[in-house]
């Protein structure tokens, strides 16, 4: 009889993932036994919502955590705390639209990956879920998240500036990235904060420090599209409450100190670069590298990649190449013709999905440039343009943040309640007795 005994490898059986998905799923399972005990969840599941469309890359199988978050909030929120009926117009508008342009991926010639169009889907149904079942007070409550997230952004940008926390450099520049992967992708959420910060008028005395903090981690990313995108929207969105409350199409809005924050912004920009000479030389670099003789190689790429971009779509038919056509254009410009490109997304949206989609990309297009306008005077409508300003120079359509952003543009806004009826005057009493008319 042979007793030998043989050592089992538990590596190679594959025993350790089976283990660790087991685990998981015991986590996963006991986290939605405790939520499915606790109350009031919609409003903390709304701000967790508005958290995770704060992250760029924080994905789990290709899919945001923004997706499991929403769903979170359908089940364990909106069902278990309903709050009024659903509105399935505009998700409707919306996924009609999406549609149009991932049908693309299926009938394009220069198809690069044809899972951008099942993110993409992913990312507009997660969108139209909270247009259809949310509300104002679930936009609040996520905003709300949103801000937390950029602050703690801002914060570890702060400490990697300081040289207290590690980053990866950037280019050989010394511009920190807070929670994301380049220093423009901080700038743009930075800006986001900032104007979230700015427009909260029920922060207290915590309001003035958190726009401050905001616009010293804008300049530090030295993020040339986040300073447009922040100007452009803020005077348009200025310009046009202006114009509409003269014309009395809205009633005027609280004060919100804008012109002496506006004067605090300045003073900190300046303190900020007479106390560091390397902030200085940085910006003077990065306008140079822009407006200058002599272009910098960011800024050269970008141009070179539209000129690409537009190359291709010379090439494309009406309908376009295809989704993710547009990301064959690599970071210097070049095209990749044949085989599979790194890239999936060009760097320019509005190119981008007119070289991928033609006319079948107009709806959606048309959808976030109408969303914006219509609420361009509150802060949901100026979230979206600042994301659309930025996404001409570094693409945010493929991440949580411009479709959170369009959601909050199409829920419907609260109503205003309706006025008692006016009924006659209680008729005068004279020594207890009424006096009628008649």
């Amino acid at each position: 009889m042979d007793d030998t005994i043989f050592p089992v490898d538990l590596a190679a059986t594959g025993w350790p993932l089976v283990l660790l998905g087991a685990a998981a799923l015991a986590l996963v399972l006991t986290v939605l036994v405790a939520l499915s005990t606790l109350k009031d969840l919609r409003s903390p599941l709304a701000a967790l919502v508005g958290v995770t469309a704060g992250f760029q890359t924080a994905q789990i199988a290709s899919v945001h955590m923004f997706c499991p978050a929403v769903l979170l909030w359908l089940v364990f929120g909106v069902w278990r705390e309903p709050r009024g009926r659903w509105h399935p117009k505009w998700p409707l508008v919306v996924m009609a639209c999406v549609a149009l342009l991932a049908s693309t991926a299926m009938t394009g010639q220069m198809v690069n990956s044809k899972l951008v169009a099942i993110q993409l889907v992913l990312l507009a149904g997660t969108g139209a879920c909270l247009v259809a079942f949310g509300d104002q007070q679930d936009a609040r409550s996520a905003l709300g998240g949103l801000l937390l997230i950029t602050t703690v952004a801002c914060v570890a940008a702060l400490a990697q500036y300081a040289g207290v926390l590690p980053y990866k450099i950037y280019l050989g520049t010394h511009r920190p990235i807070g929670l994301y992967s380049e220093p423009d992708w901080l700038g743009m959420f930075s800006a986001v904060g900032l104007l979230l910060a700015f427009r909260a008028t029920n922060l207290g005395r915590w309001r003035t420090p958190l726009v401050f903090l905001h616009v010293i981690v804008l300049l530090l990313a030295a993020a040339r599209a986040a300073w447009i995108g922040v100007v452009v929207v803020a005077a348009l969105g200025w310009v046009v409450a202006r114009l509409m409350r003269k014309s009395g199409s809205v009633p005027a809005g609280p004060k919100l100190g804008g012109w002496r924050m506006a004067v605090g912004g300045v003073l900190v920009v300046i303190v900020a670069l007479m106390v560091s000479p390397s902030l200085r030389e940085s910006l003077t670099d990065r306008v140079t590298g822009a407006v200058g003789s002599r272009p910098e190689v960011g800024a050269m790429a970008r141009q070179k990649q539209n000129a690409s971009l537009l190359e291709l779509n010379s090439q494309a038919p009406p309908v376009g190449l295809g989704l993710s056509a547009s990301g064959r254009v690599g970071v210097s410009g070049r095209i990749a013709y044949m085989g599979n490109s790194v890239n999936n997304v060009a760097s320019n949206w509005l190119l981008g999905w007119w070289v991928d989609g033609g006319v079948l990309s107009l709806p959606l297009i048309g959808l976030f440039f109408f969303a914006a306008a219509r609420r361009l005077t509150v802060t949901h409508g100026l979230l979206l343009g600042v994301v659309l300003a930025c996404s001409f120079f570094s693409n945010a359509m493929v991440i949580p943040i411009a479709w959170f952003a369009l959601a909050l543009c199409l829920i419907e806004p609260a109503r205003a309640p309706e006025p008692a009826p006016v009924g006659p005057p209680n008729p005068p009493v004279r020594a207890g007795v009424a006096v009628t008319a008649g």
